[in-house]
């Protein structure tokens, strides 16, 4: 299925849609009523929010409210990426789709021309997966786990001066004169969870909080446990890093960010960590990572994503950082003819959701469906 189709009708976000997008993203209250607690922040009814949100769901701009875990620290993952022949890209997609491990599935404009993320509860999970879908395919994968994590920045904004929202203006100077943004979390005589309740729960807020007033009361409830427990252990997943960030998870190509592309850099090894670090530093780089080059098929090992509304505007921002890179690196490239780069433009998104790191127990149901599709498309292009 794609999921970049043209909408039926054009994106409609109201002021307080406006301003929830833009601050809880990031530092989501982590409390017993949390929708309660921004309503306060933002001069509105909790049911204004929750009403706000549960629109936001329908319209398709939110995946979830919940957790971004680090994928190093909370199973095994992978960006995999197929050579498909174009005219099979949709039905090679679809396969890849039936398994539940795969959470992105973006076409590129490249030769590797379908690129995915595989998450699993462990390496011999996410290797057996990655076999499976190459079984299926019938085209070999190229397989790159990231290395090191430089920047990771997943925010995305709406420009309330291109909105000329006065009223969202206003609601974001309420925000910033409250110096108490969450709330705080109690920390003693708390029991915490089990490993499996700890499992369980993971397995919950990777699909998204429910849209009511206090979620976290019935997600405690199925553990039968206390919110505060509940409430506890995220706190915790977060300050050991397991929970990147709390809040908001944006579908950005419903915000205008149609414009995304990965650009991958071949750096020398002894200079790759210096080269991320600067990359980072740009306002217009969203993700920075070091994955392994696969030669003689693959030969970059730096990964940046940079998002825009405009393709354009992104070439110009891709040509203004290769330039200061080039700048402050003539000791390595003498010319710009020696930095190889490359610019992949995704073109569809054929999915995006929340990466699901439990062990699932329907691998053999989706792998039967996957064969069923692979093999009546396969009898209908050589019958």
């Amino acid at each position: 299925m794609m999921l970049n189709k043209p909408a039926t009708k054009p994106l409609e976000l109201s002021a307080l849609q406006q301003v929830i997008i833009n601050n809880f993203q990031k530092d989501f209250p982590l409390c017993e009523q949390p929708f309660l607690e921004i309503a306060k922040l933002v001069d509105h009814s909790e049911q204004q929010v929750l009403i706000a949100i549960e629109d936001l769901h329908q319209q398709g701009v939110l995946s979830r409210v919940g957790p971004v875990f680090d994928h190093k620290k909370a199973g095994a993952s992978t960006l995999a990426a197929i050579a498909a022949p174009p005219e099979r890209i949709d039905e090679i997609a679809e396969i890849v789709n039936q398994f539940e491990q795969v959470n992105h599935n973006y076409a590129r404009e490249h030769d590797y021309n379908l690129w995915f993320v595989v998450t699993a509860s462990d390496p011999m999970a996410l290797a057996e997966t990655l076999q499976e879908i190459e079984l299926l395919t019938g085209l070999p994968i190229l397989v790159l786990p990231m290395e090191a994590s430089y920047h990771i920045d997943l925010g995305f904004k709406i420009d309330f001066s291109k909105q000329n929202n006065k009223q969202a203006l206003k609601m974001v100077d309420r925000i910033i004169a409250k110096t108490d943004k969450t709330a705080i979390t109690p920390t003693n005589n708390v029991i915490l969870l089990n490993q499996n309740q700890q499992a369980l729960l993971r397995t919950i807020i990777e699909k998204g909080l429910p849209t009511q007033a206090e979620p976290f009361a019935e997600i405690a409830e199925r553990l039968d446990v206390t919110s505060t427990q509940i409430i506890e252990q995220i706190s915790q997943w977060q300050n050991i890093g397991l929970i990147r960030r709390f809040g908001l998870v944006v579908k950005h190509r419903k915000l205008g960010y149609n414009a995304n592309a990965m650009v991958v850099w071949n750096i020398p090894n002894d200079y790759v960590d210096a080269i991320a670090g600067q990359l980072s530093k740009f306002d217009e780089v969203s993700l920075c990572y070091r994955r392994p080059r696969r030669n003689p098929d693959w030969h970059y090992n730096l990964f940046c994503m940079i998002h825009g509304t405009d393709r354009n505007f992104v070439l110009a921002q891709i040509a203004k950082i290769t330039r200061q890179i080039l700048d402050e690196n003539s000791h390595i490239w003498q010319s710009a003819n020696d930095l190889k780069q490359d610019i992949l433009f995704s073109t569809k998104a054929y999915k995006q959701h929340g990466a699901r790191y439990s062990k699932t127990n329907n691998k053999a149901e989706k792998s039967t469906e996957a064969v069923r599709i692979f093999s009546t498309e396969k009898d209908r292009n050589h019958g």
